[in-house]
């Protein structure tokens, strides 16, 4: 579905750049085996908690919360992303360590438009 994964790439690389600070980076990878495509987002940012990744998927939720956090959003990004890949047949997951950036990886099925 090339408009679900143009969703996910939007929101991933949006996130990447919002939390990467001037001067760090974010890049995309791909990669295809007989039956997986992946799709790698990942960014020198600030990273997460790796102790709430299962929660950063839940709409409306943010690793930071309240009056005093540093990033603008909705919390709504993550949870479009994992409906959108879970609606593709496939999967959503996030390596991360606070302080060192984040790894998205979207793992779906292959079909005859992605082969």
């Amino acid at each position: 579905d090339a408009e679900g994964l143009r969703v996910v790439l939007r929101n991933l690389l949006s996130s990447a750049i919002k939390y990467t600070e001037h001067g760090g980076t974010a890049w995309v990878r791909t990669r295809a085996d007989d039956e997986w495509a992946l799709l790698k987002v990942e960014d020198t940012g600030i990273g997460m908690d790796p102790e709430q990744t299962d929660e950063l998927f839940e709409a409306f939720t943010q690793e930071s919360e309240g009056l005093a956090r540093e990033n603008e959003g909705t919390g709504l990004g993550l949870a479009v992303c994992r409906r959108a890949v879970e609606e593709m047949g496939g999967s959503i997951a996030v390596d991360t360590q606070k302080g060192e950036g984040s790894c998205f990886t979207v793992r779906l099925p292959k079909t005859d438009e992605t082969s």
